[in-house]
């Protein structure tokens, strides 16, 4: 279990007295979204109540929730658009959250995106990576990780997409690698498409946050299952409504339901002359 989960589980078993046991269980995400579709199919499996769906593009957020309701987010919009106390919320694929407000692991440690990029490409010693104002406390920390690996994160920060393309720009000429980091808002498809134009014309390969984009071009991606992430929100839902602590469920289980899957894209791997057999052993998925 990492150490954010374990300061999320921490911070709600000491709110969790002060409030009334929730009720109902409210599910919010965007329809459409293969990935979650599939949380909110797993959620539905695992929880021991019916949950009342809520889909971003019916209703006009912020939504206000009360302490009689837990909700579930799914992605990053969901859990923008919900006002709710934070010890009434469990917040999946959303890589930006308040403190308080758990919910099962959204990004894989830094060292294993780190580990599988340079895994793929020894000689990689400089990443570089555009990041917005919401991640730029992860890149703090993914610098100083990067570091004691004898690597350079690179980084430059932007607040939109089309800054985010300039600062791009203007790294590459100094980088080996590029990482885009799951930020909404400076990882935009324009600037996904930039990135993948750098990977063929110049050879840098990407680690991108998602499998998804591993689909759509990228080299590699270290992200967790959408079913599983799905599963684990359900443990600590039936945990919450059984008005017992999360912290009762076994770390064991919260890590298996959500543990990372390393995917590379096996076309782009072979035309960057990645090392397949070695992250075969490291056990990634080849697509």
């Amino acid at each position: 279990m990492t150490k954010h989960l374990v300061s999320m589980l921490a911070a709600l078993s000491l709110s969790a007295a002060a409030h009334a046991t929730p009720t109902e269980v409210v599910l919010v995400k965007r329809p459409g979204v293969m990935a979650y579709e599939e949380v909110a199919e797993a959620f539905r499996e695992g929880c021991r109540v019916q949950a009342r769906m809520v889909n971003l593009d019916h209703v006009s957020p912020p939504w206000r929730f009360g302490p009689s309701q837990l909700v579930i987010t799914v992605g990053q919009e969901a859990f923008d658009a919900v006002q709710a106390a934070p010890d009434h919320v469990i917040a999946t694929l959303a890589f930006n959250v308040h403190e308080g407000v758990l919910g099962p692991p959204a990004a894989a440690a830094p060292e294993l995106t780190l580990h599988a990029l340079v895994t793929a490409r020894p000689s990689v010693k400089v990443i570089g990576v555009v990041y917005g104002p919401r991640t730029a406390a992860a890149f703090a920390r993914a610098k100083e990780e990067a570091h004691r690996m004898g690597l350079e994160l690179r980084g430059t920060e932007a607040t939109n997409g089309p800054q985010a393309v300039r600062a791009l720009r203007e790294l590459v000429d100094s980088v080996q690698a590029l990482w885009l980091p799951f930020d909404i808002d400076v990882v935009t498809p324009q600037l996904f498409q930039y990135a993948l134009r750098l990977q063929i014309e110049r050879g840098l390969p990407i680690a991108a946050a998602t499998r998804q984009q591993v689909h759509s071009g990228a080299l590699i991606a270290v992200d967790f299952s959408a079913r599983a992430t799905g599963r684990a929100a359900a443990d600590i839902a039936n945990a919450l409504l059984d008005g017992r602590s999360p912290q009762a469920l076994s770390s064991d289980r919260l890590d298996l339901l959500s543990g990372a899957r390393i995917t590379v894209n096996g076309d782009v791997a072979r035309r960057l002359g990645a090392d397949l057999p070695a992250l075969l052993r490291m056990g990634a998925r080849v697509e």
